[in-house]
């Protein structure tokens, strides 16, 4: 009777069993395919694998970034404005992401732009700082150093006056940015001679802000013709060369070649 028994049940037990691994079954067959889904959606909502490789937009005028941009799927905040006379007012100076930088639909990209207006400032006071002191100062704010003129003086190296077209201006007096300032600088009473920098590898900028520390003058400025971009190019001859041993008078010019 009692082996009937289990026989009777037996059939219902192992039903029991079976009907709940196929249960168990069906569950992790239908988290695996919601997990993949999920997965998919993910990769289509953020667009995995489609990138949008960002153009140099050096150069481009701020009145054309809405074209361009909408038809790149991408949007643009402009940051800040600079001032360089030679380049384009309104036009493209730097981006952030770098050109050639992977960037997905609809990314934000950052721009600094050459100023649509030109900027005035206050001249500093800079009369009595040094040569490098001063040459510092004049380019944080925009200016330009123009030709140093030597004067036979006791402070060697100091700023004595300066000028705007060969017309003495003061501290306080509103300029443009970009405006040339010529420098009148004390020769000392004897030693009248300087070292000549070595510019190789450096850009026009650093170029010349060294030839004006150094108590030079800028000569020929040359640029290589295979130049695309005036910004990244980079010294690779001088004239005359740099000589630790050498020394030439305050005031002499060097050229310069860029490639």
């Amino acid at each position: 009777m009692e082996q009937d028994n289990k026989n009777k049940f037996f059939p219902v037990s192992f039903l029991s069993k079976h009907h709940l691994i196929k249960q168990i079954s069906f569950a992790l067959l239908a988290m695996m395919l919601c997990f993949f889904l999920w997965l998919k959606y993910i990769d289509i909502y953020t667009l995995h694998d489609r990138h949008i490789v960002l153009p140099d937009f050096y150069g481009v005028h701020v009145h054309d970034l809405d074209s361009v941009m909408q038809a790149l799927n991408l949007r643009y905040i402009v940051i800040d404005s600079a001032f360089h006379k030679k380049v384009e007012k309104g036009t493209i100076l730097q981006q952030d992401p770098i050109a050639g930088t992977k960037v997905k639909k609809h990314r934000r990209v950052y721009f600094t732009i050459n100023a649509l207006q030109n900027k005035i400032v206050n001249f500093p006071n800079i009369t009595d700082l040094s040569l490098r002191q001063a040459v510092r100062r004049l380019e944080n704010l925009g200016l330009v150093v123009g030709e140093l003129e030597y004067k036979p003086d006791l402070a060697r190296n100091v700023v004595l006056s300066q000028k705007v077209n060969g017309i003495k201006i003061e501290a306080g007096q509103e300029l443009f940015a970009g405006t040339k300032i010529d420098l009148v600088i004390g020769s000392g009473l004897s030693d009248k001679t300087t070292n000549i920098p070595n510019l190789m590898g450096l850009s026009l900028v650093k170029a010349q802000t060294e030839i004006k520390v150094a108590s030079l003058n800028i000569g020929v400025v040359i640029f290589d013709e295979a130049i695309i971009d005036s910004s990244a190019a980079v010294v690779y001859k001088q004239s005359p060369k740099a000589d630790e041993k050498r020394k030439v008078r305050l005031g002499t010019s060097i050229d310069i070649y860029l490639q």
